[in-house]
């Protein structure tokens, strides 16, 4: 009587099936999800590159207030104490310089925010990507927050230099013009006036690409969390064809 023979079957560890059932939730199972995976590539490339010239504009915005900002007061500074004839002084009485400092205070933050975020960008993805998931929820506040900070920059500049009083009202306003002819060897309003409105203006634009920034960073998390459920439904379907 002979003694039946059995082939050797390979073992099979348990962490190989792991492995293996691990492997495959992360493969796509469908040409439907491939695609869907290749349509979430674009769309992260594409926020990816939106961040990155949001943020490299405001910065050379940003850039742009400081130093504008920075030489009207210089001009007010170098200029103050001019007596002109009749023994008044170019400036408005009582000139106040808050909304001005305010401006730089705000533009100087914001520059410096964006400029550590484009060094992050310029040390490669990943290193971007890390600085996001350690901002987390903190980066939507703080694209929140700078959004509401310029809206209410805006507005405050803008009615500061209704009441004349300052150095943006002050250039723009009909008593400049009147003393113009007396300062113009040492003070040219309009050009003040210009640099100003100029200054205005971008707040204005500041307000507006913080707007949409935050619009992109809304639309990247309901992108993640898409991502999210579908590769748990994936994996769903895995186990249970496994």
């Amino acid at each position: 009587m002979s003694v039946p023979r059995f082939e050797k079957v390979p073992l099979v560890e348990v962490a190989d099936i792991e492995k293996n059932t691990s492997d495959n939730a992360q493969s796509p199972m469908s040409p439907q999800f491939q695609k869907i995976h290749e349509q979430d590539m674009k769309i992260k490339r594409r926020v990816r590159v939106l961040r990155f010239v949001s943020r490299l504009i405001s910065t050379v915005l940003s850039a742009y207030m400081v130093g504008s900002m920075a030489f009207a007061l210089s001009q007010y500074f170098t200029t103050r104490d001019r007596t002109l004839s009749g023994g008044g002084h170019p400036w408005a009485p009582n000139t106040v310089l808050w909304p001005t400092y305010m401006v730089i205070a705000i533009a100087t933050v914001t520059m410096m925010m964006n400029l550590i975020t484009l060094c992050f960008y310029c040390c490669g993805v990943d290193a971007a990507n890390k600085s996001n998931k350690i901002m987390g929820y903190l980066g939507y506040i703080v694209v929140a927050v700078h959004a509401v900070v310029w809206a209410v920059t805006t507005g405050l500049f803008k009615m500061a230099s209704n009441v004349g009083n300052d150095l943006y009202g002050f250039s723009c306003s009909p008593q400049a013009d009147a003393i113009q002819a007396q300062v113009q060897s040492f003070l040219n309003f309009n050009d003040l006036c210009m640099v100003q409105t100029g200054t205005w203006i971008v707040t204005i634009i500041e307000t507006i690409s913080y707007i949409l920034l935050l619009i992109i960073y809304i639309y990247a998390a309901r992108r993640a969390l898409q991502k999210r459920r579908l590769n748990k439904l994936n994996q769903q379907t895995l186990s249970q064809g496994f």
